[in-house]
């Protein structure tokens, strides 16, 4: 089979496509031949060097998803042929937190403090035409939903949700979207307004804001115009947002929290901007700030996004997508100015549960 696969850290330009062995299974995992793969700020990460512990050479991808083409006899729930979707995290099923359902907090992550438990940090990932997937990892896909469409949910989908339920959005509130045109923006946008929110989406262009009323905001600031906060607080009486949900990182922690109301929460699930934020005690205990953290989510979470998906009460947002052998064009795609939405990586030309997408 192919794969892409780097011998050392650093860029793109460090991606190889190579003929390897195919994987072999054991009795508590199934083969997954993967027909599309989502292309994220994490596999950049995993590329860079920030997991410098890794083994080389290393197959990146944290989303994809396929069909089981082989699966231990036992496991009468899976058949092969099956369309499914792979969980992205590991997780060991017998800890406090596994136990409880929170499977993004498994115990068995001895670098918990650092980084996501995931199967393409740990392991081999997506990028390649078959991988080695844990039988729990697996979630089932209906016939209902695209293929294209379903590539975004095990990690911008589920992550969205995940951080979503974990802000505890109610209807009436108002909520602030950082990075409203990435991938876990055009989800959060979505979902907060399922739960009867007001929707605040920040974005960088113009040319994205019909694009985001249609998603379902109610407001749209480009922050390239205006100042966000103020502008918050124009649209909220002088009160600030209730809620803001920040992927982005340290570049928009102090617009974020300024943009707070009194007893406002705020949540994030990314450093992709940076990680070290300056907090002042006094102002949080004031204004009773909440500042929560989020990262995936569990399997639970994965079967929520799939179920709303399939009864058409959310949708992806695909920017591009491109070919496997131009695996290259996809990153850099990740990074330009003016994507909006998800950039996706089209495996295997076999699937028949796919749109033509541009490249």
């Amino acid at each position: 089979m192919e794969a892409w696969l780097f011998d050392s850290f650093g860029g793109p330009e460090n991606l190889a496509l190579r003929e390897v062995e195919d994987p072999k299974a054991d009795l508590g995992s199934a083969i997954v031949e993967v027909t599309h793969a989502g292309v994220n700020p994490v596999d950049r990460s995993i590329l860079s060097g920030r997991f410098d512990w890794i083994s080389l050479p290393h197959v990146p991808g944290a989303e994809f998803i396929g069909r089981v083409t082989e699966v231990p006899d036992w496991a009468h729930w899976l058949k092969r042929g099956q369309r499914v979707a792979v969980m992205p995290n590991l997780f060991c099923g017998r800890c406090y937190y596994c136990v409880n359902g929170n499977e993004s907090s498994c115990l068995q992550n001895s670098r918990i403090e650092k980084e996501p438990y995931l199967l393409a940090i740990h392991r081999q990932g997506g990028w390649a035409e078959k991988v080695v997937v844990p039988l729990q990892n697996i979630v089932p896909l209906p016939d209902s939903i695209d293929s294209e469409q379903a590539c975004t949910l095990p990690v911008d989908g589920l992550t969205a949700w995940h951080l979503t339920r974990r802000v505890g959005p109610k209807a009436g509130e108002t909520a602030l979207i950082m990075g409203s045109t990435g991938g876990i923006g055009t989800f959060a946008v979505q979902i907060v307004k399922l739960h009867g929110c007001v929707v605040i989406a920040v974005v960088g262009d113009d040319e994205h804001s019909e694009a985001m009323s249609k998603l379902g905001a109610d407001h749209v600031v480009n922050r390239n115009k205006v100042d966000v906060a103020k502008r918050v607080k124009e649209l909220t009486s002088g009160r600030g947002v209730d809620i803001v949900v920040d992927p982005v990182g340290a570049a928009t922690w102090k617009t974020s929290v300024a943009s707070l109301a009194p007893m406002g929460r705020y949540v994030t699930c990314g450093v992709l901007t940076g990680a070290s934020v300056e907090l002042s005690l006094l102002s949080l205990y004031s204004m009773q700030h909440q500042i929560i953290g989020s990262t995936t989510g569990s399997k639970k979470d994965l079967y929520s996004v799939v179920q709303l998906m399939a009864q058409k009460r959310i949708n992806a947002v695909v920017d591009s997508v491109h070919p496997f052998s131009e695996l290259r064009k996809a990153f850099a795609r990740l990074g330009q100015h003016g994507r909006f939405g998800k950039v996706i990586l089209r495996v295997s030309e076999k699937d028949s549960n796919s749109q033509v997408g541009p490249a």
